[in-house]
């Protein structure tokens, strides 16, 4: 089983153990598009928004979810 971490609150860590951010999250559409669709504030530590990351990536192969609805607690 692999499990990444994407980010923790606003965490940062170099430890070979668990690398906070994700060390290539800022590359990957397929990371950033979802994570834009739950929750369009999302910052990813030392990199900037998750919106203006995703600008600047390829998102061959992914799309936006225009179907999503959540609702977040209030």
């Amino acid at each position: 089983l692999d499990v990444d971490i994407v980010a923790y609150a606003e965490v940062v860590s170099d430890d070979p153990q668990l690398t906070l951010p994700h060390p290539r999250a800022h590359e990957r559409a397929f990371v950033l598009a979802p994570w834009l669709d739950v929750d369009p504030e999302a910052r990813l530590p030392g990199k900037g928004t998750v919106a203006d990351l995703l600008d600047t990536v390829t998102r061959d192969g992914v799309a936006p979810r225009a179907d999503l609805e959540l609702r977040l607690p209030e």
